[in-house]
């Protein structure tokens, strides 16, 4: 009997993951639309100097807490709380920047940025450790591809909505389309509502429980060296490509881009990802989470190479290449660490992950920034050993024969 109710159990759950994995994918979306809108506009009100401390700040905090939480969530064995919690942050905080906008006041707006961040470092370990959680095997690799396909297409209506409204709206009435994005709000807590763990009893006695705050396991420390040392080249900025691809001056003496043109802009890079994203899935699954990575660090390799080397046309097809890249590894990498990750440890590592990639990749930023200000387009080639290095790190990684598989 208890092996039938177990079953049964076990039967009632899967039934769910197809629409546990639905809601999560929709909940990307609409957290990508309204980020995507929102960001473009945000130069309207803040400048280049705040950009760039509010930015750095968010992100720092945003990170730190994937950790925090993550460590928390293993903790309690839970997930959909911190996932609840942190889409419903992100709602309401960037609404708000609306009201910055029609008194404005930069300092507000820099504050509900970085409250926005707040929000994804509360929900972003146990987003991705319930994914992994609802998915196993290939369905496990479709439904990271899946998420990050869902960003990519709300990134892309969110820069055209974003565009359309700057070419409609003057400037000054900006502000009443953000604040309009508290509709969506309502179908974010809506969509929220229906998350639920798998199994919310932790997969080990709460005395096993992670007390660290680091993975245990053995079979994360090369995954997450190579993760590490190829995001320093993979990562770059865009805006450091892109003033490559254009040849920005290092002094703004050039007209700028009208508003609505930055925002589609951004549009299309977002459609561009979202069929990387898609079309990654399917290679996943032929080449397995680690060899898909290695094959998008090598050919990030190759696109630096170019970077270095084309001119013209060659150069701007190079770049939209670059684009492209970030939507071919960041779902794979992600299925690496979950299939390497134990269940009681899933989110403290995927807080881990985000904590290594926010270090090497401001290195790396750091590094190309100021090699491209001193050596020129030469160092685009550092860049690309950087990208080869991080593939000869993987080549350590392979599994350890005694590792049990990670629960479903």
């Amino acid at each position: 009997m208890p092996d039938r109710a177990a079953a049964a159990v076990d039967t009632a759950e899967t039934d769910q993951a197809p629409d546990q994995i639905r809601r999560l994918a929709w909940l990307h979306f609409a957290n990508d639309l309204t980020l995507d809108f929102l960001t473009p506009l945000l130069t309207v009100m803040v400048n280049v100097g705040w950009i760039g401390l509010m930015e750095g700040t968010a992100d720092g905090v945003g990170q730190v807490l994937k950790l925090i939480t993550g460590r928390a969530s293993d903790r309690h064995g839970v997930r959909a709380p911190w996932v609840r919690s942190g889409y419903v942050i992100n709602a309401i905080a960037r609404p708000l920047v609306g009201v910055g906008m029609l008194l404005g006041l930069p300092l507000w707006v820099v504050a509900c940025r970085i409250g926005d961040r707040v929000g994804k470092g509360v929900r972003g370990s146990a987003t991705d450790a319930l994914v992994a959680d609802w998915a196993s095997n290939d369905d496990r690799i479709r439904a990271f591809a899946r998420m990050r396909t869902m960003d990519h297409l709300g990134a892309t209506l969110g820069g055209l909505a974003a565009a359309a409204a700057a070419w409609l709206i003057a400037v000054h009435h900006l502000w009443i389309v953000v604040c309009s994005l508290a509709i969506v709000t309502l179908w974010v807590a809506q969509l929220a509502r229906g998350l639920r763990d798998r199994d919310p009893t932790p997969a080990v006695p709460a005395a096993a429980a992670p007390v660290g705050w680091w993975p245990r396991s053995p079979a994360l420390r090369a995954p997450l060296v190579a993760i590490g040392v190829a995001t320093m080249a993979t990562k770059l900025s865009p805006l450091l490509v892109l003033a490559q691809v254009a040849g920005l001056p290092s002094q703004a003496t050039q007209t700028p881009w009208p508003l609505w043109q930055v925002c589609l802009g951004w549009a299309v890079l977002g459609l561009v990802q979202a069929g990387a994203a898609a079309l990654a899935g399917v290679l996943t699954i032929r080449l397995g989470a680690a060899g898909m990575a290695r094959c998008g660090w090598l050919a990030g390799a190759l696109i630096f190479v170019g970077l270095a080397q084309c001119h013209g046309w060659g150069l701007v097809l190079d770049g939209a290449a670059f684009g492209i890249l970030v939507g071919f590894t960041e779902g794979a990498e992600k299925t690496w660490i979950a299939d390497r990750a134990e269940r009681s440890e899933r989110s403290l590592s995927f807080g881990a992950l985000a904590l290594v990639t926010a270090i090497t990749g401001l290195i790396g930023n750091a590094l190309c920034g100021w090699l491209l200000a001193t050596w020129g387009p030469k160092t685009f080639l550092v860049m690309a050993g950087i990208a080869v290095l991080g593939v000869l790190c993987s080549l350590g990684a392979a599994r350890p024969a005694a590792a049990p598989p990670a629960a479903g």
